[in-house]
């Protein structure tokens, strides 16, 4: 009854942030002098910033120009943007991002100021990124399931080995806590591979297809909270789901639906530093986010083609690390605690980025100064959340 009377607060509170249209950005990345984007609106008070997007080289490398090169031609190299995001992850400054289409992995360094790809030649060379974590040593390890393999690059981007599952198996997803891998396998057998993280020998293995919890139906992410719990999304069953690093279930949350607490198609899935979860859905096109209880906190996004909206969202990253390169568009009174890197498979905003944190108590907005994402109106070629209904792509 208690989860049941937040989510009705929640409801309330956040559709205001999506039900109203102000004034928008343009293209271009703006900076905290100018309109900001606030999840959810004020009177309540805000937690997650809007701050900017990042499509390649011309938002990461000086001089490289403006957006608008990019869809009138200016800069016609691909090999200076990204293509087609899926996974992503960022440390110190520096995102990774897993390019379906392009077949490697894209580096935005914003540290350095440089752009740069990996893994697209060689031994380490990607078949399909799908997802990527870093570690807090810097190496790297990608979830491949053209390859069956999770392959490892070190701190410098150079390839190390390749973990591979025993067969028959599909590799989605990778997490990790001390020396072990977590490895997310969708395929029939839909199960959670332990590889030891220095040798790749299998340690354990559970799950299993189903609907009970502690199964799955089709896995589409795996991640791990500062606690040691496992956290999975499950995107045929619409759920989302809580586990010891045994296997053993502790809770499970979602059904069908389009309200909060409810998934159309959940996907990524990550929890950041506070424990709070994050859940990508690609059906209604928002991050979901409750707490490590599964209750329903709020939620930001959703669909449209203007800054801090989301197209065919895919994954998120969260980075505690990354603020003080992105310390410009920031709101000087927003005090950030973490970053969130969302990636969106189609649209002129791939990577989008956010912060999370919030205003001192009584601080006063200027209702000039906040804006919304506008409601997009219904489409017949949409389903009722206004999602192309093309079939999604298997993962």
């Amino acid at each position: 009854m208690k989860q049941r009377s937040l989510l009705v607060v929640v409801i309330v509170m956040t559709s205001l942030t999506l039900g109203c249209a102000s004034g928008t950005r343009g293209d271009s990345a703006s900076a905290p002098e100018d309109n900001v984007l606030l999840f959810p609106l004020p009177p309540v008070k805000p937690r997650i910033q809007y701050l900017t997007f990042v499509n390649g080289a011309a938002q990461v490398e000086p001089g490289k120009g403006a957006f608008a090169d990019f869809v009138l031609g200016g800069d016609s190299n691909a090999k200076n943007r990204i293509d087609k995001p899926f996974g992503v992850a960022a440390r110190d400054g520096v995102v990774y991002v897993c390019d379906t289409k392009a077949l490697n992995i894209t580096k935005l360094d914003f540290k350095k100021k440089e752009f740069s790809v990996f893994g697209n030649t060689g031994p380490g060379r990607v078949k399909k990124p799908i997802n990527i974590i870093v570690d807090e040593k810097g190496f790297k390890f990608v979830a491949d399931p053209i390859r069956n393999q999770v392959v490892v690059f070190d701190p410098v981007d150079k390839f190390v080995t390749a973990f591979e599952v025993p067969k028959p198996s599909r590799i989605v997803d990778v997490a990790m806590w001390k020396n072990e891998i977590f490895v997310l396998d969708n395929d029939e057998t839909c199960q959670v591979v332990v590889l030891d993280r220095t040798t790749g020998k299998m340690l354990r293995k559970f799950g299993g297809p189903g609907r009970e919890p502690g199964q799955f139906s089709a896995p589409n992410s795996i991640c791990i909270g500062p606690k040691g719990f496992l956290y999975l999304s499950d995107t045929h069953a619409h759920r989302i789901q809580k586990m010891d690093r045994q296997g053993n279930s502790i809770w499970v949350v979602g059904e069908p639906g389009y309200h909060l607490g409810q998934f159309g198609r959940p996907r990524g899935l990550r929890v950041g530093p506070d424990g709070v979860v994050y859940v990508v859905d690609a059906a209604t096109e928002i991050i979901q986010m409750f707490n490590s209880d599964g209750e329903t906190l709020m939620y930001f996004g959703g669909p449209g083609n203007v800054p801090g909206a989301m197209f065919l969202p895919s994954q998120l990253a969260i980075d505690p690390t990354s603020i003080p390169y992105f310390k410009k568009y920031i709101h000087p009174d927003f005090k950030a605690e973490y970053l969130l890197f969302t990636a969106n498979q189609y649209g002129p905003h791939l990577i989008s980025v956010y912060a999370f944190g919030g205003f001192p108590d009584g601080y006063e907005f200027k209702e000039s100064k906040v804006t919304t994402i506008p409601r997009i109106e219904a489409d017949p070629s949409k389903d009722p959340m206004g999602v192309p209904t093309e079939p999604e792509e298997k993962k």
